[in-house]
């Protein structure tokens, strides 16, 4: 070792110092990489979390998404889900989609979010009872279908008290709203939400 370059570390006559350069580009890439995805990690752990404590119970909730997968797999996939759910529409394709809560007055409504190029669709997972209870009335599943077009803002927010709680409001051109919530993919259905948006303006 250089002892005109070294530095003796104070109280410890054995232990050195020697300047060196700053670190390679290599190494701060890679801990960017590294925190991004524990950043990611962090935000799905969380996303996750919300969506299972947004259902009725844990059970409940991991039932219906084994229920749900199930019938997506045997009905041979999201694009064939979507087309018989919400129809054809020529030159429409699915993009994406994403599990969430429908926020209703009646309390959340698990689901699944569907984007394609020109529709937004929203179908619970679960039937629900339309009606007064004890009255007339049947069971329903929970279906939304935008046009694109139809489509006037996409708003991010949060609970302030527990920010980890995140829903996305879509608002329509005459004054209608929806909003979802429960997201475990929270960012990337933004991100879809705002892509078809943009494409129609």
């Amino acid at each position: 070792m250089n002892n005109s370059t070294a530095l003796t570390v104070p109280n410890n006559p054995y232990l050195h110092a020697s300047p060196a350069p700053p670190p390679t580009n290599t190494y701060n890439n890679l801990s960017r990489k590294v925190e991004s995805a524990a950043k990611k990690a962090e935000s799905f752990a969380e996303n996750l979390y919300n969506h299972l404590r947004t259902g009725p119970g844990l059970v409940d909730v991991a039932m219906t998404r084994l229920e749900q997968a199930s019938r997506v797999i045997g009905a041979g996939g999201c694009d064939k889900t979507f087309s018989r759910e919400f129809g054809n529409i020529p030159g429409d394709k699915l993009k994406n989609s994403f599990v969430c809560y429908l926020s209703t007055t009646g309390g959340p409504v698990m689901g699944t979010l569907y984007v394609s190029h020109k529709r937004i669709g929203f179908r619970g997972d679960s039937p629900v009872w339309s009606g007064p209870i004890g009255g007339p009335g049947q069971w329903v599943h929970y279906k939304v279908m935008l046009m694109v077009d139809q489509v006037s803002a996409i708003n991010p927010s949060a609970n302030p008290a527990k920010p980890a709680e995140k829903y996305i409001t879509i608002l329509t051109k005459d004054g209608h709203e929806f909003w979802f919530m429960g997201f475990i993919f929270y960012d990337k259905a933004l991100k879809n939400l705002y892509k078809g948006l943009q494409r129609c303006n």
